[in-house]
């Protein structure tokens, strides 16, 4: 695809809209960007006419994206046919994405403790319908991925994994258990359940992820507990790619139908 500006115009040194992508992943200031233009071969006129463009697109330079948001953005871009409007606010909606991921390990870690470790299955009979449900739908978002990557449509496995992310496992899993863990007897088989479900929600959707953000995932991903006598792979890179959810029963086999590690 021919990557353009955010207002669709083909990039040119004269309009001042060419980005470069080191500036995206790194950040750099107004000034930063209209000293580049200086160094080139700009006569004045068209100088001038670019410092006014950069001034109107960048008038705070470009935030620090990182690599993760760029990779994650140009990819979910690809739906646009053979041309990608790049917008850098939308680049950078993804670098602010990624602390979601980060806040939603911190909650995990807290929440597991110490002295967690993974079961080898997960007795869905009986959870809670809010751990039934998640485990549901994670199920659809790797079908939905899975498939989506063997057809070549990038961009909807990036609006699948995003969706899950976002709005199921962060602003309504996450959330609904959090009661869970208030120290009430009340919630004690329920919160034991919530952390197992947790853990295999992370461990799986890190490793749906990892594919369009490879640097936070395979950081993320270290820092879960790992499951007990289980030959977990070093990285998550060369760690099994998540299969639709299968159910055996009233059991969930993370090791054979999951593929968790």
């Amino acid at each position: 695809p021919i990557i353009r500006d955010a207002h669709g115009r083909k990039m040119s040194k004269s309009l001042g809209n060419v980005i470069d992508p080191i500036d995206v992943i790194n950040g750099i200031t107004l000034e930063g960007l209209q000293k580049k233009l200086e160094q080139g071969n700009l006569d004045q006129g068209e100088l001038e006419k670019a410092k006014e463009g950069q001034k109107k697109d960048f008038p705070d330079g470009i935030p620090e994206c990182g690599t993760d948001a760029l990779r994650f953005a140009l990819i979910s871009y690809t739906s646009q046919s053979d041309k990608i409007n790049l917008d850098i606010k939308r680049v950078h909606g993804y670098r602010q994405w990624c602390n979601k991921l980060w806040n939603a390990i911190r909650f995990a870690m807290i929440k597991l403790g110490d002295q967690y470790t993974p079961p080898a299955t997960l007795a869905v009979h009986t959870m809670p319908p809010i751990c039934k449900w998640i485990l549901s739908v994670l199920s659809k978002a790797v079908g939905k991925t899975v498939s989506s990557l063997e057809a070549y449509k990038f961009s909807d496995a990036t609006s699948s994994i995003y969706f899950w992310w976002q709005y199921q496992l962060c602003d309504v899993f996450i959330e609904a258990i959090k009661p869970y863990f208030n120290g009430s007897e009340e919630f004690e088989s329920a919160r034991g359940a919530s952390r197992d479900t947790l853990w295999a929600c992370l461990d799986t959707g890190l490793r749906l992820l990892h594919p369009f953000m490879p640097y936070i995932t395979e950081e993320l991903w270290q820092r879960l507990p790992q499951p007990k006598e289980a030959c977990r792979k070093d990285s998550i890179m060369i760690s099994e790619y998540p299969s639709a959810v299968q159910r055996n029963g009233q059991t969930i086999k993370l090791r054979m139908k999951w593929r968790l590690y």
